[in-house]
């Protein structure tokens, strides 16, 4: 009988499923272990990194022998059938540490997915982006790593917290470049509200603004964004942000402006960059900054 795949799952409640049945991986610190074993999955953990990834600097004399506990109750889950005295061939003791085999993380296919929707993005491939994002924002169910203790899961779930904004950025800035001003205008609206600091975000939602014909909103953001900055970070909005408000009055008021023997409606302004329209990605310092694409107005 062939052997039944295992999976793992860490973008949401941590899981690991046997085809179809969801294995019970124990309580909280457990599961902490099995979720960095899984996301170095093929390659040993050093006990010494279990412990600090579960308890950082405050680790309790009892750590190590915690750890055996932890990794006994883990094999117990994955292999029920297996003798007490026979080798795990799923969770297997290599030197000073363990290595997990198993056949899927959800993680893994999700920072793959990222980094196939950033290639296109700066490829101008907006179709290509737009599907990549969506199938990597679709793995998601729930929080990453949701209700895990310690140094290691905080980090990582900060990290693919940003991550899933970078993807949602890329995907609206395709849609920003295919037309889809209006229909963006929504979605932009509550992704700055409950990311006030993301500047990338509040660009596209200026961008979304002004191209649908809501020029006062548009800089009202820009204002909205000033006061956040200041408030929580004593800094003010980026260069590119900046930039969009300063095109967005000098385009409205074009539009008041007599005009004569002008054959085709007005344009919005020319882009200071003058590369391709597709989507340009910018270094970042911090959260507070961003990569913008797609931004011309």
């Amino acid at each position: 009988m062939a052997e039944q795949a295992l999976r793992a799952e860490l973008l949401g409640p941590v899981l690991a499923r046997r085809d179809d049945e969801e294995l019970r991986l124990g309580a909280p610190r457990q599961r902490v272990l099995f979720s960095v074993l899984a996301s170095r999955a093929g390659r040993a953990v050093s006990r010494e990194d279990l412990i600090n990834a579960i308890w950082g600097h405050e680790a309790p004399t009892s750590a190590e022998g915690s750890i055996y506990t932890y990794v006994s109750g883990l094999r117990r889950a994955m292999e029920p059938g297996r003798g007490h005295r026979a080798a795990s061939s799923v969770l297997l003791s290599e030197g000073p540490g363990y290595l997990l085999r198993v056949d899927a993380v959800d993680l893994h296919e999700f920072d793959a997915l990222k980094r196939r929707a950033e290639q296109a993005s700066e490829d101008g491939d907006q179709t290509a982006a737009v599907e990549a994002a969506n199938q990597a924002l679709a793995l998601w169910h729930g929080e990453p790593l949701s209700g895990l203790p310690g140094p290691w899961a905080a980090s990582l779930r900060d990290r693919l917290l940003s991550d899933r904004l970078d993807l949602l950025e890329i995907r609206a800035a395709a849609g920003l470049a295919g037309g889809q001003h209006a229909e963006l205008v929504a979605e932009l609206t509550a992704l700055v509200r409950e990311n006030p600091l993301h500047e990338g975000l509040r660009g596209l939602l200026m961008t979304a603004l002004y191209r649908v014909g809501r020029q006062a909103d548009a800089v009202e953001q820009f204002r909205a964004a000033a006061r956040v900055l200041a408030d929580e970070l004593r800094t003010q909005p980026g260069a590119r942000l900046a930039e969009i408000h300063q095109q967005i009055p000098q385009s409205w008021w074009s539009q008041v402006q007599p005009r004569v023997h002008v054959t085709q409606p007005t344009q919005p302004p020319a882009p200071v960059h003058k590369s391709k329209p597709h989507c340009r990605v910018s270094p970042t310092s911090d959260r507070a900054h961003f990569r913008y694409r797609c931004f011309q107005l």
